[in-house]
């Protein structure tokens, strides 16, 4: 892929930031590859270009919400620790730069959820959170889609989450893993108070609605969107455009990345049985 310009999201708080990015401006300037900061508006010229985000996975989002509405793909490099969503790290940004550049990549398409209340109108790469926007975080939401009500859901709150998501907050709430890039939306409760209550995967193309019965707080890819009151009507469905993560070729796959970041034992580490 010849790039002409790159659209660098970058999280300032990471000690290693300043030097990636004097790395990147160095390859550029030998590239003849324009290098563009991305604060707050989504860039303009979009061909020949790609998105790179210099953090983790938080900025990697920030990036994905950044160009939602364009037509780049997302390289990812990894200045934190999870890094679900990266692809190298500080040590690699050069030769990762420089395999897109061969074109030994491809470009993973991973849903988004919209999302839509009087007050907030959005899209989310990873989830929707809706907890109590009280002292305490206890709030009743009502759930239905297409055949009618789902369920009500008292409790901590209600996490509305993608595949991509499923490894995030719905996964520490008891959620289950959805291998990237299958498509469907995820409905994971917080701390239900109904034993009976388990987590419910619905189809990618279908609309959930969502009444709640308090005040709650709407949180977006870990972004504060608000306080609404009770009966509050969101809906939420499948976005019309993904986000286009660049894939390098021989990367690792995605359950060699849960055995890294999540610890889980590979066969041969685990203990012998007596």
């Amino acid at each position: 892929m010849e790039i002409a310009r790159i659209y660098l999201v970058s999280n300032a708080s990471k000690p290693d930031v300043l030097r990636a990015v004097a790395d990147l401006k160095v390859w550029c300037q030998g590239r003849s590859v324009e290098t563009i900061p991305i604060l707050e508006s989504p860039p303009q010229e979009t061909e020949r270009a790609i998105g790179l985000c210099l953090g983790g996975d938080g900025t990697v989002l920030r990036g994905a919400k950044l160009f939602s509405e364009v037509d780049i793909p997302i390289l990812g490099v990894n200045l934190g620790s999870l890094g679900f969503l990266t692809q190298a790290a500080l040590d690699g940004l050069i030769d990762a730069l420089e395999r897109v550049m061969a074109g030994e990549f491809s470009v993973e398409e991973r849903m988004r959820l919209a999302f839509h209340t009087n007050g907030a109108i959005g899209t989310v790469l990873n989830d929707l959170v809706i907890t109590g926007a009280d002292t305490s975080p206890f709030c009743e939401v009502e759930l239905a889609w297409g055949d009618g009500r789902v369920a009500s859901f008292p409790g901590d709150g209600l996490i509305l989450a993608t595949a991509t998501g499923s490894t995030a907050y719905s996964l520490s709430a008891g959620g289950p893993v959805i291998v990237p890039p299958a498509a469907c939306i995820l409905a994971t409760p917080l701390a239900a108070h109904k034993l009976g209550v388990r987590p419910i995967v619905f189809p990618a193309d279908e609309t959930l609605h969502i009444r709640t019965l308090s005040h709650i707080r709407l949180i977006t890819d870990g972004d504060f969107a608000g306080v609404f009151p009770r009966e509050t009507q969101i809906r939420v469905a499948r976005a019309p455009r993904p986000t286009k993560l660049i894939r390098l070729a021989d990367a690792p796959g995605f359950f060699h990345v849960l055995n890294e970041k999540l610890n889980w034992a590979d066969p041969q580490d685990r203990r012998p049985t007596t």
